[in-house]
């Protein structure tokens, strides 16, 4: 059961964290090198020892249940990636690619980790965790066709995948949950230290985006169109599939969450790196990011309310 009064508090951490990131960014304190600088370590660095950390409270008992979690995912980004190939045939192809892009990838590792362990626990993040296995071998896959890039192929895709660093720190998170071992003070307290870093240093990076966004030219169709497929229509459906097959109640809270949430920052990367239309690609993950911080509540509710 979600408490509200947590919820709304967390909910406004975050979004205050956001507004000091912009404000440091329009200041110049924080520069783009320095916004790409924190953002790799975020990735490199942080999420893996928050990934870590989340195993130390594991439970091995729940290992059926990271399979349900694990074979959603799978089927949910296939089923994204299908429909993708089939929207959008009559649109110029830098603007397609971003929006197929955008329409099969959330920013379920990067902001789905700090919203999933605040909502629900160690428990939650480990199920978010094993949910980014699927989501990562799409991404680096068959993901970067939307982009056209040239020579990358599924194994290529695969081999980033397996040695992306919060994949590695997941698969080691599980032979630690079978195999326990207990880690020297010293390294157990120091992991501990970086994963409470994740959610103000996730939170900040954000702000940093959104201050490099013209927020008053941001407004068209198309961006409408994608923030009610990502925010409303795709989280809805995976919502009715996880009821339908009668799902244990965090699993589904975890996975309608995690679908819930914005387009995934590596949008506006890829289409910057691949000149494809880079300054849509930032303006739809600024304003997915800004609307998901009322629907996100919005659907930790529901999830409760239809599983009660």
């Amino acid at each position: 059961m979600v408490d509200m009064g947590n919820l709304l508090t967390m909910q406004g951490t975050m979004f205050l964290i956001i507004l000091i990131g912009a404000g440091l960014r329009k200041m110049q304190i924080v520069t783009s090198e320095g916004r790409r600088s924190l953002t790799n370590l975020v990735v490199n660095l942080i999420l893996p020892c928050n990934i870590l950390y989340a195993f130390s409270n594991a439970d091995a008992s729940a290992f059926q249940s990271m399979l349900v979690v694990m074979a959603m995912a799978f089927f949910i980004q296939l089923a994204w990636y299908l429909l993708s190939k089939v929207l959008w045939k009559k649109m110029p192809e830098s603007r397609r690619g971003v929006m197929r892009y955008a329409f099969q990838f959330s920013n379920c590792g990067y902001l789905g980790n700090p919203v999933v362990e605040g909502l629900y626990g160690a428990p939650g993040l480990v199920y978010a965790s094993v949910f980014l296995l699927p989501v990562r071998l799409f991404m680096w896959s068959v993901g970067l066709e939307c982009f056209q890039e040239k020579g990358a192929g599924f194994k290529k895709g695969l081999r980033r995948t397996l040695t992306h660093p919060c994949v590695v720190t997941t698969i080691l998170g599980v032979l630690w949950m079978f195999f326990p071992i207990e880690l020297p003070a010293f390294l157990y307290n120091t992991i501990s230290g970086f994963n409470q870093c994740l959610t103000p240093l996730t939170m900040l990076v954000i702000g940093f985006i959104m201050a490099e966004t013209d927020l008053r030219k941001m407004f068209c169709k198309d961006l409408y169109v994608i923030t009610v497929l990502r925010l409303f229509v795709q989280p809805l459906a995976v919502l009715a599939v996880c009821r339908l097959l009668n799902l244990e109640t965090l699993v589904a809270e975890v996975v309608t969450v995690l679908v819930a949430m914005p387009v995934a920052n590596t949008t506006a990367l890829l289409a910057s790196q691949h000149d494809c239309d880079y300054t849509f690609a930032s303006n739809v993950v600024v304003f997915t990011t800004l609307v998901s911080m009322v629907t996100i509540p919005l659907y930790s509710l529901l999830v409760t309310a239809v599983f009660g």
